[in-house]
Formats: C-alpha cells, structure tokens, sequence
C-alpha cells in the first residue's frame, strides 16, 4: 500500500518503509491561439513522459472556456499519431478500459462541465512519450471601455466549494482535483491577431507580454496583423490568460459566413449603440460574495466597487445588500428607498464589508431573491470570485425566474469560476465580465450597472430575410438574448444549401419611451469570395445549439441526451455526452502493475490573499477524496507534512463544527450602528444554509497588516502611506447624497489641494450645495479625468442636480480658473 503527495513537479509516493520521489509526467504545456475579428482559435499541447520503471496512468483536469467547442484532438506517441474519435460516453470508456487492460496505451477526454476537461493517458509504458494537441473555438468579448477585443484562456481550475447536498457525479469529480502551490509544468503561450482596421496595441493586465509582430499595412485582404508571446520563456499556470487588443473595428457590427457541401451559417455580430434616457423604476439587490476565497485584494476591490455602486444609482430605485458565504446577510429585511438615509446605513455596512462568511452557498440567496414578490422589476448584481461545484443549479434557477428578474455578474479574480458568472448572466437575461488584478475595476462596475438600469428593450427581433423561415433553417440561440448598449451579441443561423442568403440582416426592438422611440439597425453581408470555407462555424453553431439544450429545463431529460449526442456526433464535438477516445494498436505489456498519477492544478494567484500557504495538507487529510471543496460536512483531521504543498480546503473544516438546519432563519438589529435612521432598515437578517466551517479567516487577517493597503488606479493592489488617485475620487464620492448634491467638507480642500477662504469668497451667497456640487463635478473632470469610469454616473447624477438650479456662470469660470 501506498499513498501520494504532489509537491510541484515532484510526487512523493509513501512505502510501508521508505519514500520515493517520482517526477511529475507532464512536462509542458505549449498554448497558441488565433484572434480573428471576434473569434479565437486556441490551440492547448500537453507533453507527458514516463520516467517511471511501471506504467503509469495519467488523469489531468484543466480549465477551457466555458462557451466554447472543442474541434481537434490529435495524440502522438512515440512518433505515431493516433486516429481519435467522438463516441458517446459509455463507448469511448469501453474503448478506452479494454485498450488499457490489455496493455495498449490509451486516450479518454471528457467534459466534466461545459468549463472543465478531464484527460486520461493510460498504461503510458516505461520511458514512453507522448503529446496530446486539443484546439477549440469561441467567441471573444468586448472590453467594458468599449474599444478593446478581449481574449481570456483559462489555465488552472479555481477550488471550488461543493454544498453539502451537492451528491452528483460533477461534484464527485470536481472533489477529486488535486491542488498544489507550483505549477504543473512550465507553460508558453503566443497568440497571433487579425483585425479588419488598424490593430492599435496588443496588451495583456494578467501577464508580462511582448508584440514581436506587427504590420503596419494591410494586407491584399485589407486585414491587419499583430502577434505576441510571453515576454519570458515560460510562466506559471496560477491565472487566466488575458489579452486586450485595441482596434476602430472593436465595436463594430459585422456578419461572418461560411459553407460546405451541406448547408451554411452565418454568424451576426452585433453591438447595439442604443440611446436611452430613462430613469426606470427597479428594485436593485447587489449580492456580494464575502466567502472566504475573496479575501485580501479582492474584498477590498469589492469594498471600492461598492462605494462607486451605490453612489451611482439613481433616485427612483429601490435597493439592498445582500452578503453571502455559508450563510447570507440582509443589510435590509426588504429593498428600501434610494435616500440620504438607506444610502448612509448602507455606506456604514459596505466600509466594514469583510471576507468572514465561510464557503460559497450562492444557490439559496439567488434563489430566495428570484422567488420573492417585488413590487419593482427586479435586477440583482452578483459580485464574486468564488467558485461552487452546482453552478449549473444556479443557472437553471435563474432560467426559471427570467421573466421577472434579470441577473448581472462581475467575476473577480485570477480565475474566477467563469462557467457561474456568464451563466447566471445569459441565463437571467443580463450581461457578466470579468477584473483581474492588474486592471482598473470600476469600468467594469459601471458598465453592468448601466446595463442593469437599463429598461428593457421588447419586440427584439432578426429579419433574416423574406424567404427564411423555421422550415428551410435554424438559429441558435433559439430567442433573441437581450439587447444591452455597447454589449457585443453573437447569434448564429444555418441554412440550407439550396436557401438563398439575405445580402444584409436587420435588428430591430422597442424602447420604452413616451415616444415609443425604436432601436434598428441593418448589417450587411459581405460578397461571395468573403465566404469562409469548412466547419468552424458549424461547429459554434452546433455548440450553441447544445448549450441552450443543457440549460434549459423545458425539454425532457431523455429527449436532452438524444439531441446533445446527435447533434456531438455529427459536428465531431466533446459535449456532456460524449467523449474523444484514441487507442493505440501496439501492446506493451509489463512486468509491473500501472501505478495511477494525477496532475494537480496550481493554486490561484490571490486565492485567499495568497495565506492559504500555511494551511498547505497532504492528500491524506481529506475524507472520500474531497481535495478542495469547501463542505459543509465534517472531514477527518491528519497530521500535516512538512513537506507537502497540496492544498486540500477541505481539510480545515473543523470536525467538532455542529450543523445547523438548512433554511434556519433569525433576525437581529445591528447593534454597532450609530446612523440616523428608521430602525426597520437596520434589520440585518441572518440566514444560515446548512452546516459549514467556522470562521478560520479572522485568524488569517493579519497576513495582511503592516501598512495601508490601497488601490491604484488600475485596480491593483499596493501598500502605501500615501492616498493614491483611486482613494481620493472615492473619499470625493463619498460625500454626494442620493439627491445628486455634494455636502460641504474639509477633505475637500484637502483633496484637491485648495484654499478654504478663496472657495468662500467665490461662492458668495450662493447656496453651499450648489457650489461644493459645482466644485467637485469639475474637479473631478479636471484632476481625475482618467478615472472617469469611478465618477461617471455620479456626475451625471450631480449634472441632473445642477440643471434644476441658478448657477451664476462667473462663479462656474472661477472655479475653473481655479482648479487650473
């Protein structure tokens, strides 16, 4: 008997007597990708060696994005490329466990979930090699500042907490994954851009990148070219990759068109520019993630977008707070008006915001949300960083609940759960992005808050033409998603080969509006000889199509499984269902029995501020193979290696914790508040999920003292003595009231570096909170101008003040002279 411990890219395995040091099998991981307008091609090669004396087993779980298709798989062994197949599941694995049994090597992948891959090379012989190059399609953003193509490549798998009633075979698998705090394998990556204007710059906030080619000219096609790599050789596997490439042809709208011998598809690429001026009437719920994964950086970005959040919403709102982890927290029993005092007792709330609640149970406050009865229309604000195993659960509830509420999600972090956070998005009718360190936060906050204020849009429809029709083609998704300003929106549409093609497609919908103003647009298709030629498209088509199947509910589950397997069959695409298998003819029998080895993901960059380091357990420490997740249910307790560094979450759940019942609900004012306030606002209700771990994080907090932790500009974190930009527009946020006007206050001066006395002479009689409004709007403007995201809806909100006052123009242009 044995047991094993990874530790980087040494395993260590325990004899009865002795110890044995084996080196990891994987030895590299080569990710090259192809951007395309909005398309990305990525290309992921994994190279395993066999240094052992026994055959081993290899199984790898990685990250793939969560929309997108897989189209090659090709494994070479030992020179020999051998021939893969789509198969369903219970085939692929017969293939695979016969091949392995009699001593041919072989290869299973399979998706766990649609963001998730697991690989299995078996009986790799002694002193074997073999590479496996997996390529996948998908869909690349637009950057929340609107003038950006934004690519992101997952490489590691965050640990993800498995709810205590989560019993499926996902969460099964997902507890299995093994973590350590060194990289698997060294990791290279280049990515090559092709974009129909003038390719501006080529960046990355998540990595030290390098533009090693990029032409100046167009080429005969009229396209411009750009490429880049790591600036050094390798890196680690600990964050996405993300890479921002700024073009004219960002925002654009355009149609793309392939063809084969069967049918064609085109693939319409809209990003609305729509105008609207309505202050719609919403109930606004933010649902912040203060789980433990979010401490350090991320709770204090969470604290900042807070601040930037609630000082820009609109009067006619309704709002609430709702802090989740293993339990959830009211800061209101129900939303409340948007006034000068919700707005304080909310800021007091937000400024004490900690990453103090345990594990990550989001399922029960987004489900209590979506299902209570509102007088408003509902938008709820999911932030968080955290993953959960049922994030499909999740999803299907907000399906559900889409015809009342809509869901909007901002993902934080070096490998926020991206399955959960678009999920929840396009599930609950809304929009998701994503920050990771390195990049400014506020753009985004303020981008998802616009489209969550935004009224809904109704009749949105796609004329594809006059002759199509259901019966001659098919689109995917089935019903238009909705329509969000600057929100770039991919629809796909098949047709068959004897269909004439439209030679321009028209969108068009209502806004609400006294005037019944009206959204429309018309994109044109481009000539023949612009027609792409093979299956890419198909294949995103097809991958669309199964995507809509597994999240939506209205289908049986047999008549699920038939269509996704039918529809993976044909196009050659991994799917829930089905899985690539490839075996090899040559047996290579052994003396030895095959020892199994499993590849352990890297610990997240930022992952519990980065502590979790002194809480590194050995595999051993967790009860039924749960490696990572955070449960609810008590694990046994080991002692711990000195020498390993494999994270186990669950080992710090304490075995003496007593569960509670799920659903036990108890209320009780905050006590520590001193605002001046109606005590019916400042019930915080506490809401207790299940049984969960005690809170070992308060015992983790001082990892960070020794200074004044901060945001720059950027976002990222930095210790400092000094306020940074990013501070000082947040102190000046902090004084506008919900009526739109700024309070006079002494940080004023301070803060933009004036004389008390000279803005008293210059205001005169006029009244203090026209003036400090007045001064602090163009203040903004004027010393801030490159943190416009922060202060964008707050101006707006003191502009809409401002308008509805006397504001002498002699005391606008000393200002201006002034703070010159």
């Amino acid at each position: 008997m044995y047991n094993m411990e990874h530790c980087g890219l040494i395993s260590v395995v325990k004899l009865e007597y002795r110890e044995m040091y084996i080196p990891v099998p994987l030895k590299g991981i080569k990710i090259s990708s192809q951007l395309v307008n909005y398309v990305a091609q990525v290309t992921v090669q994994q190279k395993y060696v066999n240094v052992e004396e026994n055959p081993i087993e290899c199984e790898y779980m990685f990250p793939i994005e969560e929309e997108s298709a897989v189209i090659d798989f090709k494994a070479e062994l030992e020179g020999r490329t051998l021939v893969s197949k789509v198969k369903p599941n219970a085939e692929a694995e017969k293939d695979y466990k016969e091949a392995v049994e009699q001593g041919r090597t072989g290869f299973l992948a399979q998706s766990v979930r649609p963001d998730m891959l697991q690989m299995k090379v078996g009986h790799l012989s002694p002193g074997a090699a073999c590479t496996i190059t997996l390529t996948y399609i998908m869909e690349a953003a637009l950057d929340a500042e609107g003038n950006k193509v934004r690519l992101t490549i997952p490489t590691t798998i965050s640990p993800k907490y498995v709810p205590y009633h989560d019993r499926s075979d996902e969460a099964k698998k997902i507890s299995s994954i093994q973590y350590d705090f060194n990289t698997p394998a060294p990791m290279s990556f280049s990515v090559s851009c092709t974009m129909k204007t003038k390719i501006e710059e080529v960046t990355s906030p998540s990595h030290d990148i390098r533009v090693v080619g990029q032409e100046e000219e167009a080429d005969a096609k009229d396209l411009h070219h750009a490429k880049a790599e790591l600036s050094s050789t390798t890196t680690d596997m600990d964050r996405d990759i993300v890479v921002l490439v700024k073009c004219a042809s960002a925002k654009s709208s355009i149609i793309l068109r392939e063809e084969n011998e069967e049918s064609s598809v085109m693939m319409l690429s809209l990003v609305p520019d729509l105008k609207l001026k309505n202050d719609p009437q919403l109930d606004v719920v933010f649902l912040i993630d203060c789980s433990g994964s979010m401490m350090g950086s991320s709770i204090k970005l969470a604290r900042d977008a807070m601040n930037i959040l609630l000082h820009s919403l609109i009067h006619s709102v309704h709002f609430n707070i709702i802090r989740f982890g293993s339990s959830y927290k009211k800061i209101f029993e129900k939303s409340v008006p948007y006034t000068d005092k919700t707005l304080k007792v909310a800021r007091s709330h937000m400024n004490k915001l900690e990453a103090d609640l345990g594990g990550t149970e989001i399922l029960s406050p987004l489900k209590m949300l979506l299902e209570e009865k509102t007088e408003l229309p509902r938008r709820i604000f999911v932030l968080t960083d955290g993953s959960v195993s049922n994030s499909m659960e999740c999803i299907k509830v907000a399906r559900r609940h889409n015809k009342t509420a809509r869901v909007f999600a901002l993902g934080i972090g070096s490998a926020a759960d991206r399955h959960l956070v678009k999920g929840l998005a396009r599930a609950g009718n809304g929009t998701s992005d994503f920050t990771v360190e390195g990049e400014m936060i506020a753009p985004k906050v303020i981008k998802q808050l616009k489209n969550c204020l935004q009224p809904s849009l109704s009749d949105v429809s796609i004329d594809w033409g006059k002759s199509v029709t259901k019966e001659n083609s098919q689109q995917a998704p089935s019903v238009v998603p909705s329509l969000y300003n600057n929100s770039r929106l991919q629809i796909f549409r098949m047709f068959d080969k004897s269909q004439a093609l439209p030679d321009a497609i028209s969108i068009s919908a209502k806004i609400p509006s006294d005037k019944e103003e009206k959204y429309e647009e018309t994109v044109k298709v481009g000539q023949d000889s612009d027609a792409l030629q093979g299956d890419l498209l198909h294949k995103m088509f097809a991958r669309k199509m199964i995507q809509q199947l597994e999240e939506n509910e209205d289908y049986g589950t047999e008549n699920v499984k038939e269509l996704i397997t039918e529809l993976a069959m044909k196009y050659k695409l991994m799917s829930k269902h089905t899985s690539i298998v490839a075996v090899d003819t040559k047996e290579n029998k052994s003396e030895f029995p095959m020892q199994s080895r499993h590849i352990p993901n890297q610990v997240p960059h930022g992952f519990h501020g980065n502590s979790m380091r002194m809480y590194s357990m050995p595999m051993a420490a967790c009860a039924s193979g749960a490696m990572i997740s955070w449960r609810s249910a008590p694990v046994s307790k080991n002692k711990m290696s000195k020498r390993s560094y494999l994270f186990a979450a669950n080992a710090i759940s304490s075995p003496s914790y007593a569960p509670t019942s799920p659903g036990r609900r108890n209320s009780e004012p905050d006590s520590s508040e001193e605002c001046d306030y109606d005590s019916s606002y400042a019930m915080e209700t506490d809401c207790v999920l299940g049984s969960s771990p005690p809170s070992l994080f308060g015992k983790l907090k001082s990892a960070f003292g020794g200074g004044k932790i901060s945001s720059d500009a950027f976002g990222g974190m930095k210790m400092s003595n000094e306020e940074s930009d990013m501070d000082k527009v947040l102190a000046l946020i902090s004084l506008q009231t919900a009526e739109g006007y700024f309070v006079k206050d002494d940080k004023i001066y301070s803060i933009l570096n004036i004389d008390k006395q000279e803005i008293k002479k210059i205001g005169g009689d006029l009244d203090a909170r026209v003036l400090y409004t007045l001064l602090v709007t163009l203040a903004l403007a004027k010393k801030f101008p490159e943190l416009k995201a922060c202060w964008d809806l707050v101006a707006d909100k003191a502009e809409t003040y401002l308008a509805k006052q006397t504001v002498p123009q002699d005391i606008k242009d000393k200002i201006e002279q002034l703070l010159a």
